[in-house]
């Protein structure tokens, strides 16, 4: 009897939010309620009371309305404002200011609801090991994207370290570093058409057991957006760059290799040619996202570094990264090797 108090407030509060949410209504007849969130791609992405967030296929709904203004972009970038309200026919209206519904807007015509402007990810992965031999390892990354309807920042870099003692606390006890080196990025693109666009850009890489204080990078070119949205990401850059490769002095750690009559190692800089291809993709709706971006720059020397790898998205932004890095140098310094190959698992942020 002591539960029947709270039946009329259930019913209110299910009434109540039922009048005020916003719904989606798919072309099966279900009627799903809750509040939109986003569209990007092929899925609308919106919670629920009963879930902290459900994705939909994009051509399964019929129609849909809002109780909050949503930001839509069509596809031929006309951006509209407004509350979302039911149409037929596969198509929704938008009414601006509250007062005047557009025209049915069909729902094939619709590219994004309440676009990101601004998205980008913090990574942080390491390991330690103690006992005869003593290890220690960090990475780091982030980067950040900002994206206005013609133009494209994107910026990023990331760090490595590694080192070991052998015999701790022993007269015989000797630090080795195993890695150091950083690297990082900035690019400018401007879109002339929705595929089509001109960059400009920054490269910078340091690595200390490669012997190279300074590779900088600068270039101009075009490249072309195969598809952009946050299920799938695809585009192809060329362009001509100056590159300066500027080396230690004196190998490391020569002085008890042995080797320190390699140096002073000579630097190198010119004219070479760039290329770029960065691909990301969602998949298993939206459970794991694959990715794979190289850039190669070829004078007398060929640069290629590469990453490979897939994220899993955990909860409220949180995300598990496992990925191989490959950088490749075909004419190193003395007595270095042409690759080096990184194996990384990483907790991180994403927005």
């Amino acid at each position: 009897m002591k539960s029947t108090h709270y039946l009329p407030l259930a019913a209110f509060l299910s009434v109540s939010f039922s009048i005020y949410a916003d719904e989606v209504l798919l072309k099966n007849g279900d009627k799903i309620s809750g509040t939109i969130l986003s569209k990007s791609g092929s899925v609308l992405e919106m919670k629920t009371p009963y879930a902290e967030k459900i994705v939909i296929k994009w051509d399964a709904i019929d129609t849909l309305s809002s109780d909050i203004p949503m930001n839509v972009t069509l596809k031929d970038k006309q951006e509209l404002t407004g509350l979302a309200g039911s149409s037929q026919n596969n198509s929704m209206t938008l009414k601006s200011n509250g007062v005047y519904d557009t025209q049915p807007i069909p729902l094939t015509e619709v590219a994004e609801i309440n676009k990101k402007f601004f998205s980008g990810s913090a990574n942080f992965g390491g390991g330690l090991s103690g006992g005869n031999t003593e290890r220690q390892n960090y990475h780091a990354d982030a980067n950040a994207l900002v994206r206005g309807r013609d133009d494209k920042v994107a910026l990023g870099g990331q760090y490595n370290y590694g080192d070991s003692t052998d015999n701790p606390n022993t007269p015989e006890s000797r630090n080795i570093l195993n890695a150091r080196n950083w690297q990082l990025y900035g690019t400018y693109s401007h879109y002339f058409t929705p595929k089509w666009y001109g960059y400009a850009h920054g490269l910078f890489t340091n690595d200390r057991l490669q012997d190279i204080r300074l590779r900088s990078a600068f270039g101009v070119g075009a490249g072309y957006q195969f598809f952009e949205s946050e299920d799938l990401n695809l585009s192809l850059e060329a362009g001509p760059d100056y590159v300066n490769l500027d080396f230690y002095d004196f190998p490391f750690d020569c002085s008890r290799v042995g080797n320190c009559g390699n140096g002073p190692l000579q630097d190198r800089s010119g004219i070479a040619g760039r290329w770029a291809f960065n691909y990301d993709q969602f998949i298993w709706n939206r459970a794991v996202q694959l990715f794979h971006t190289h850039e190669g720059l070829i004078a007398d020397d060929l640069f290629i570094r590469s990453r490979t790898g897939f994220r899993v998205p955990i909860w409220n932004g949180i995300q598990f990264t496992n990925e191989i890095q490959v950088d490749y140098l075909s004419k190193p310094a003395p007595g270095k090797e042409n690759v080096d190959t990184r194996y990384l698992f990483s907790i991180g942020y994403g927005w």
